[in-house]
């Protein structure tokens, strides 16, 4: 079917919860955003696993049947009746989260507490709003249709559930293969490749020490880390078994022969260069009138994105936003953050073919796993700016974070700490 269940709920539910349920639970915009943009597919997720029988499907029209429809179109006028109203609202979501999500429902509404910035109790009680609406929205596209339209309907969403879904969501539900098999994929791969860089790194050093130098240290490692390039574009296809085959050839290449992968090296980065111009010629003509008519600022990522085009496609496809600044400890946008990104989200309504990776890091300052949750909450901010404000597609989107651990600057000086603040955007076809 071509209808897309998440983009109707963005369209028709999200929207309006943001600002009801971040006044409700005191909770920020960008926070209650973030969190949906996980909460959705996953309510969807446990949707479409509950109607790969026909059991399941029964029940499904079961709740659909016992909701008020009408009430649930208004997402408003649900928090303008009170307190007994929300709380109605949320009881009937709670049972929905278990019915969906059971014993699973713990450590889901943990993992999105963890890429929001949500408190986890906050979490829970947005699931318990979204569920119900989300029911709602389907509810009126099966109105008088029967099981087998809910059925079909469902199990269309598959691959816009995929790309939506958090990291690690698909394995927590237990549907990995369904809807994170490729991912798992990945994970194994890039162990392989990750294995065999350590093998090639002590052969290289072994040359050094011999006389062969630092030149010769990059021989070696330079093809395998293109390599491992070539498989994360190979992870946006989906395509698990490449993946593996590519990964297996990446390693044994760069063990035979440093000369051969040389080879490898030039061929990979022409082959990226050729896909992603092959992303940015497609252009939507609308779209790059409007872009074309902003005034981006020098050195902001859009800027530097235009560059990477003119340049011809040269180099790696790695941008950081330039003002993206957030207050200690928090993930909202400042003003100039949100103006680049509002420019960016234009740049990729010129370009509607190019997808975008948006990755945070943060300085060493404070704990470890806080700062990879801050990352990750910022990153998300990010995203959910350019998905809510800038009407791009969530599934053109992704959000990471990796808070201290991939540093570009010394942290022992104050200029390197604010080096390290970033907002990365890696961008592929």
């Amino acid at each position: 079917m071509s209808i897309n269940l998440l983009d109707l709920v963005k369209e028709q539910v999200s929207v309006q919860l943001v600002k009801q349920a971040s006044s409700y639970l005191g909770e920020s915009e960008g926070g209650i955003q973030s969190a949906l943009g996980g909460i959705m597919p996953t309510l969807l997720g446990g949707l479409i696993g509950k109607a790969s029988n026909p059991e399941g499907g029964n029940g499904i029209m079961d709740m659909i049947g016992k909701l008020d429809l009408g009430s649930l179109s208004n997402v408003a006028g649900l928090f303008g009746g009170g307190e007994s109203a929300v709380n109605s609202l949320m009881n009937n979501g709670g049972g929905i989260v278990e019915s969906l999500l059971g014993s699973k429902s713990s450590g889901v509404i943990d993992l999105i507490a963890k890429v929001s910035g949500l408190k986890s109790g906050s979490s829970s009680s947005l699931f318990k709003m979204a569920a119900p609406l989300l029911m709602g929205v389907i509810g009126n596209q099966v109105k008088g249709k029967g099981l087998g339209f809910l059925t079909d309907l469902l199990m269309g969403q598959k691959d816009h559930v995929a790309k939506a879904l958090p990291a690690g969501m698909g394995s927590l539900l237990g549907m990995a293969d369904m809807f994170g098999g490729a991912k798992e994929s990945v994970q194994a791969s890039i162990s392989s490749a990750s294995d065999a860089a350590k093998k090639v790194a002590s052969a290289a050093s072994t040359t050094s020490a011999s006389g062969g130098g630092s030149n010769s240290l990059l021989k070696w490692l330079l093809p395998l880390l293109v390599g491992a390039g070539l498989i994360w574009f190979l992870t946006q296809k989906g395509c698990s078994k490449k993946i593996e085959e590519t990964a297996t050839s990446v390693t044994d290449a760069a063990a035979e022969s440093a000369a051969s992968a040389a080879d490898v090296t030039t061929n990979a980065a022409n082959a990226i260069g050729d896909m992603l111009k092959s992303a940015f010629s497609q252009v939507d003509s609308v779209g790059k009138k409007a872009y074309d008519a902003l005034t981006v600022e020098a050195g902001s990522a859009p800027d530097q994105i235009n560059s990477y085009i003119n340049g011809g496609f040269s180099g790696d496809p790695m941008f950081t936003i330039k003002n993206v600044n957030f207050a200690s400890g928090s993930a909202e946008l400042s003003k100039e953050g949100q103006s680049e990104v509002d420019n960016l989200a234009a740049l990729l309504k010129a370009y509607p073919s190019v997808k975008i990776d948006v990755q945070g890091h943060t300085d060493n300052s404070g704990d470890a796993a806080a700062n990879k949750k801050l990352s990750e909450a910022r990153a998300m901010a990010v995203m959910m700016r350019l998905i809510g404000k800038g009407s791009i597609d969530q599934a053109r989107l992704t959000s990471a974070g990796f808070g201290q651990d991939q540093p570009v600057a010394d942290n022992a000086t104050a200029e390197g700490k604010a080096k390290n603040r970033r907002i990365e955007l890696k961008v592929h076809n």
